[in-house]
């Protein structure tokens, strides 16, 4: 695989289909990615707790390598068997995105001591609660979100409506945070300084290790600044239209057809010796 030392991708809309499931073929070639002595890892906005299962649910030889995390705010180092956190929302900041997003009704939401706040009870929250295993709790009171620092509130939005209201927020932050959609309907909120590129740069130096031979593989904006940074960014052909524009290379096929095994197997990165 030339000079790279290192692999790591964005899970949802791009290592697994629309079914977050991982293909047999995306399994395979993690795993003889793994065999030619090239680092592993994924980077999600779920939390690092959760997201270093996934190599036992995908039933993978190893352990991730790096495990990025929050998109950005925490980071798993597996070699060092240590976790890393940085920049949060302020209680202030988690306050005002309450204020500026009340009009449209929405149900804010986060991750908190591992369980699921959100304002009510519907069906997005009943499906992230047994997608991730986390239990729901509902905030008797607003405050309730903004007690204490938090690595980012959400907000399940339909995608007609979805650029209007992220234009919306965007015009009225008056804090050191932005607003970004990590999917098509999920709009979040986070410290300016949380970003995969930063948390991704930090493992690159912690461990010695140059960021052009990184190849990283994302879909949507919260990708951006990872392909950017990485020495080969790769976007899944069913990537937003700002995505493309930030990486190197796009597959020719989407995260549903395999996209990143067959990008990596078609592209010589690896052979059917490998």
């Amino acid at each position: 695989m030339g000079n790279i030392d290192l692999i790591i991708c964005d899970i949802d809309g791009t290592l697994v289909d629309d079914e977050r499931r991982l293909s047999e073929l995306a399994r395979e070639t993690i795993e003889k990615i793994h065999a030619k002595g090239i680092k592993f890892g994924i980077a999600s906005g779920r939390a690092v707790s959760e997201l270093r299962h996934f190599a036992q649910v995908w039933n993978l030889s190893f352990p991730f390598d790096i495990v990025i995390g929050m998109n950005g705010a925490e980071l798993w180092d597996e070699k060092q068997q240590k976790q890393f956190d940085y920049s949060k929302m302020k209680k202030e900041w988690i306050k005002e995105v309450l204020d500026i997003m009340r009009p449209f009704g929405l149900n804010p939401y986060m991750l908190k001591d591992g369980n699921l706040l959100c304002a009510r009870l519907d069906q997005f929250m009943e499906q992230s609660s047994k997608r991730n295993g986390s239990k729901i709790i509902v905030a008797e009171d607003e405050s309730e979100f903004y007690k204490e620092e938090n690595a980012k509130i959400m907000f399940k939005i339909p995608e007609d409506r979805i650029d209007d209201i992220m234009a919306y927020a965007k015009e009225r932050i008056t804090g050191y945070y932005t607003a970004f959609k990590t999917q098509p309907i999920m709009l979040e909120f986070t410290d300016k300084r949380t970003d995969k590129a930063n948390a991704l740069k930090e493992y690159a130096q912690m461990n010695d290790m140059k960021m052009e031979n990184i190849m990283s593989f994302g879909d949507m904006t919260n990708d951006n600044n990872m392909l950017l940074v990485s020495g080969i960014g790769v976007c899944l052909k069913n990537g937003g239209e700002d995505t493309k524009k930030c990486a190197d290379l796009i597959t020719e096929f989407t995260n549903n057809e395999d996209g990143f095994a067959r990008f990596l197997i078609d592209h010589k990165y690896l052979t059917e010796n490998d």
